[in-house]
């Protein structure tokens, strides 16, 4: 399991940091649009494809399962992931604490890994990438669709 940013300090691997780069606008609209509708709670990013060392990340699309994960539900969901209880209880506090206009919880499974990350001090906000995705929904739309499948 690999950790990032100050809550878990630790290595994150290039492909997480790439994928949330290349994903944030949809990540943020999922934290802010079920924020509302749901409460606290995290992101899960399912990687569907095998990643490739040759992956060009400005190029190749990623397909992944999005899905947000509602406090209520979150310590079973990572229990499920035969996580340690240190870091399943380092999580539900983050939940608990995190700022949901300005932060987000995520979490990204994908080539046998799992990857926690607290996204803060973002150059776009939870808020901000609702706004845009809305505003851009046809080209999001089939995206999505297929990544939630």
């Amino acid at each position: 399991m690999q950790y990032s940013n100050s809550v878990w300090p630790g290595y994150v691997s290039h492909w997480q940091s790439s994928f949330i780069r290349q994903n944030i606008l949809i990540i943020g609209y999922i934290a802010w649009n079920d924020y509302l509708n749901a409460g606290r709670g995290m992101v899960v990013c399912e990687i569907i494809d095998a990643l490739h060392p040759a992956i060009d990340w400005s190029l190749d699309l990623v397909a992944f399962r999005p899905a947000f994960i509602p406090r209520c539900r979150a310590a079973n969901y990572l229990r499920r992931l035969d996580l340690e209880e240190d870091v399943v209880d380092a999580l539900l506090e983050t939940i608990e604490t995190y700022d949901p206009m300005r932060a987000i919880v995520a979490l990204v499974k994908g080539n046998g890994e799992v990857d926690c990350s607290l996204l803060q001090n973002l150059k776009i906000s939870p808020v901000d990438c609702c706004e845009q995705v809305l505003r851009r929904w046809p080209e999001f739309q089939p995206g999505l669709i297929l990544q939630g499948e």
